[in-house]
Formats: C-alpha cells, sequence, structure tokens
C-alpha cells in the first residue's frame, strides 16, 4: 500500500477555486479584458472573446441549462469541435451545476449511440456537422422520433433520458432540434439570482465531468471525475508549464479528452493566457494560426 503525507494540495502555492465553475469565475474577475479565446470561422470572420465575454457566454449557456429543467447532476452532452462554443458550454453546464459529458468527435453512429445512452443525458449541445460526420442527420436516423417531433421535450425509447438536442449552424428548428439561438433565448427569463443560488451549491466533491475512454477494445468507459479533479489539475498544469497571461497556446489535442480539457484550456484560462483555437487539426491553417495569432506555445503530437 502506499501512503501520502504533506500539506493537503489545495494549500499548494497557485492553486485557486477548487470547482470549475469557481475557476471560471476567478480567472476572469482577475484578467477581465485579456484576451481568453480567439477563434477564426471558415467565413472568414475572427472571433475575440476577452475573459469578460468568455463568463458572459458561459452564463448564457448556464441561464439557458436552467431554462430547460436541467440542473444538479444533470448529465449534458457536448458534442462540437475545439470551438468557443464548446468552451462556453462547458464552463457553462458547471455553473449551472450540471454534470457535463464530452463527446468524441471521432464517434461512429454507433458509438453515439451507445454513449448517448450510457451517460443518461439529458441534454445534447452539437453542431450540424464536423468534418464527414453530418451530426444532426446522423442522431436523427438513430432517433427517428427528432425529426417529427413537436416543439417541446423530446420523448423517445431509444433515449429515453434525453429531453433536449441543440444544434450549432442549424437556421431553424428542425423536428425537435432546435438552433443553438434558440437554446440560449431559454435563459432569457432565467433570473441572474437563481443562477447564483445555483453555482453557490456546487463543491469540489460534486460531479462535474464524464469523460469517456477511447473504446480501443471495448465500448468506451465513462470516468466519472469530481468539480476538483479537472480544476486542481488545470492550475497546476499553468504553473509546471510556466505560462504566464502573455502566453498564446495552440493545440490539437481534442477538449473531450483530459489532456486538452485541463493541460490546454484549463492551464491557458488559469494563467491567464490566450486559447488560439482550431476546429480540427489541419496542417495548413495550423501554420497560418500559428503564425498570424503569435502562438507562444503549440501543443502537439
Amino acid at each position: 500500500m502506499t501512503t501520502f503525507r504533506g500539506a493537503p494540495p489545495e494549500t499548494e502555492e497557485g492553486i485557486g477555486a477548487l470547482t470549475l465553475s469557481g475557476f471560471l469565475l476567478e480567472v476572469s474577475r482577475r484578467h477581465p479584458e485579456r484576451e481568453a479565446v480567439v477563434f477564426h470561422e471558415s467565413d472568414g470572420a475572427v472571433v475575440r472573446w476577452s475573459y469578460r465575454d468568455l463568463e458572459r457566454e458561459a452564463r448564457r449557456v448556464a441561464h439557458a441549462v436552467l431554462g430547460t429543467g436541467a440542473g444538479k447532476d444533470s448529465r449534458v452532452g457536448i458534442l462540437m469541435g475545439n470551438r468557443p462554443e464548446w468552451v462556453a458550454a462547458l464552463y457553462g453546464v458547471a455553473l449551472a451545476g450540471a454534470v457535463a459529458v464530452p463527446l468524441n468527435t471521432y464517434f461512429e453512429p454507433p458509438e453515439l449511440d451507445y454513449v448517448l445512452r450510457h451517460s443518461d443525458a439529458k441534454l445534447l449541445l452539437t453542431q450540424t456537422r464536423l468534418l464527414g460526420h453530418a451530426y444532426v442527420d446522423q442522431l436523427v436516423e438513430l432517433c427517428p422520433e427528432l425529426a417529427g417531433e413537436a416543439p417541446g421535450e423530446l420523448r423517445s425509447s431509444r433515449f429515453p433520458h434525453l429531453r433536449r438536442v441543440v444544434a450549432l449552424g442549424l437556421g431553424e428548428r428542425r423536428g425537435a432540434v432546435e438552433p443553438w439561438e434558440e437554446f440560449i433565448r431559454l435563459g432569457d427569463v432565467m433570473s441572474e439570482e437563481l443562477l447564483e443560488a445555483s453555482a453557490a451549491e456546487i463543491t469540489p466533491a460534486d460531479h462535474a465531468l464524464i469523460i469517456y475512454t477511447s473504446g480501443t477494445t471495448a465500448a468506451p468507459k465513462g470516468v466519472l471525475h469530481p468539480h476538483r479533479g479537472p480544476a486542481i489539475q488545470s492550475w497546476r498544469f499553468a504553473q509546471q508549464l510556466r505560462l504566464d497571461p502573455s502566453v498564446r497556446v495552440w493545440s490539437a489535442f481534442p477538449f473531450f479528452w483530459s489532456a486538452g480539457l485541463v493541460m490546454v484550456m484549463g492551464a491557458t484560462l488559469a494563467a491567464g493566457g490566450c486559447l488560439v483555437l482550431q476546429e480540427h487539426f489541419e496542417p495548413g491553417e495550423a501554420l497560418q494560426l500559428l503564425e498570424s495569432e503569435h502562438v507562444t506555445s503549440p501543443h502537439a503530437w
């Protein structure tokens, strides 16, 4: 048996809030005007969020999550590439007290089917397509009720716990699949007091994430993480990688696994640096981003 002795990890120098919700609020308070997220859209537009913007967008997601009736311990799937909405979704779900389930963007329909059922996801936040994956089409094929359902909550024997599917890039509602903007508007009627009360009830021991293994030799395994783990690792990686507010980080690591989530995204935000996002890896575009955005710390294989 191995015995560890020493001061509690939370007393380490540089360790801040130990919930993902508290983490976001702390880094936003420290660096409100600094650039937090940069993303080059396919149409040439460039999204630039400060830490204040990131907190605002995460709060909008949190309000909308609460507006769907999801809350403490509800599972919320996130199936998107590395883009600003993914970051806002993770911390928005955390602010609402729900459990984020990052989904592998390379899943084929049988894997997506399995993980959606296994995770008991109540809400799925996705995008219409990414590379060769037409997620909305795949979901409708797996769950035909999505195509013909009237506005309101989904009722499906295929996914008995899934109540809502939201898709980025959807111009108008497609059956029960609703556009991102419509979902965000759900939060307009939710009070800030409710969100603050919800966030205040979250403790480091509460459930925060279910991250699935790659399923190389069997079905993917869901690993349940409390808030404390990804929060403390984000603070630690910022120190171990010697990051500071001037750092500009690009990475090919996807956010749906822990390395991308804490070593890249979490550590960059813990340091007050800037995340330069690329939705999916393409070498020429990556080189252009490294140069045009003056990246100082690239992470790749």
